[in-house]
């Protein structure tokens, strides 16, 4: 599958905005536009040329890795910087504007005589790029999706009374991991018994005990993209009550599937399942947006939630996550994602919502 050239069409918007050089350090920003996460390092884009500047620690990984973009050696980075610039004679360089103050000031001073441009915010437009996903992308999804699908049917087979919920996360990514996703990181959400009414699961290490819900909010990851999954299922046993709260969640999130399409706008989405779940009894349980659009980092832009007015577009990747908390009690949640078509929603989805007792 053919990857387009990021630079390039970055490089156009900034033909068209008059915008004469761009400094890009964030490392989500720099991972998307050379497809490969250099950890550190910073990328001076001009409208004609393209360079990453490293140091040694990076400089063969990104030798290997990088497209579309010179690759520098520097033991001072902010030099070198300097020098391109003085050497392209350019006289301003746009930024990201949500660098730190301190790193403002030090490239204010480091780049003396140079403007550093505000008229425009380049992790803006970086990020209105990433929200519309490519084939490549979806491609990476989707994968990432089918893994996390697996792994659920996998869970279900380890959990037991007397494990810990860390050793649950342990299980998952480990798992994950052998199917191929690329994340080393298992930073999983595993709660259990009263803690699954925290919506991320509190503190502490509790120990599974018979008829304990079990809540996990997991994905793998593939070339960088992540997948995002919730689900609730019980140990042994599970009461009327329980059953009963988790579908109206499942309902709930049903509902909203069906009506996600182009044009309408995040909170609309949201507000369908949020209405639901209020109509059923449980008014101020779910306090949460509904869902959030997923890429290179696990929360991006847009949202389904109660303050967002932007409207939703095709081929734009979005999670739908209801849920109901019961302080002390118990909470579900029922997470799926997807991604935007021309006339409606594609679940990558594909694990069981069937209520659980294991």
């Amino acid at each position: 599958m053919g990857k387009i050239n990021r630079i390039e069409v970055l490089q156009k918007q900034m033909r068209e905005k008059g915008i004469e050089a761009a400094l890009i350090e964030n490392r989500r920003n720099r991972e998307y536009l050379v497809y490969t996460d250099i950890w550190e390092g910073s990328m001076l884009i001009t409208q004609e040329e393209a360079v990453l500047l490293v140091d040694f620690r990076y400089y063969e990984m990104a030798l290997l890795s990088v497209r579309d973009c010179e690759v520098r050696l520097c033991k001072n980075i902010e030099e070198d910087m300097r020098q391109i610039i003085k050497d392209r004679k350019l006289s301003s360089v746009c930024c990201e504007k949500n660098i730190s103050h301190q790193r403002y000031l030090y490239l204010k001073e480091v780049l003396k005589g140079i403007c550093l441009d505000d008229t425009y915010c380049m992790d803006s437009i970086i990020k209105e790029n990433r929200k519309r996903k490519d084939e490549y992308e979806l491609s990476c999804l989707r994968t990432a999706q089918e893994i996390t699908d697996r792994a659920y049917e996998y869970i279900l087979t380890r959990v037991k009374k007397g494990m810990k919920e860390s050793e649950i996360r342990i299980e998952l990514g480990s798992f994950m991991i052998r199917q191929g996703s690329e994340n080393f990181d298992i930073g999983y959400i595993s709660s259990s018994g009263s803690k699954t009414s925290l919506p991320h699961g509190g503190t502490g290490d509790k120990v599974v005990e018979s008829g304990d819900l079990i809540m996990i909010d997991f994905g793998a990851v593939i070339g960088g993209y992540h997948s995002d999954c919730t689900r609730t299922f019980a140990v042994e046993s599970a009461t009327d009550r329980q059953k009963e709260v988790y579908e109206i969640v499942r309902r709930a999130q049903e509902k909203a599937l069906i009506s996600i399409r182009p044009g309408v706008r995040g909170c609309d989405i949201d507000r369908i399942a949020r209405d639901y779940i209020n109509e059923n009894g449980y008014q101020g349980c779910f306090e949460h947006g509904l869902g959030h659009s997923i890429g290179l980092e696990g929360h991006e832009n847009p949202r389904f939630n109660e303050i967002c007015q932007e409207m939703i577009c095709p081929n734009v990747v979005m999670t739908v996550e209801p849920g109901i908390y019961l302080e002390h009690d118990f909470g579900i949640r029922i997470e799926d994602m997807g991604v935007i078509t021309e006339t409606g929603f594609e679940n990558f989805t594909k694990a069981s919502k069937e209520f659980a007792i294991i």
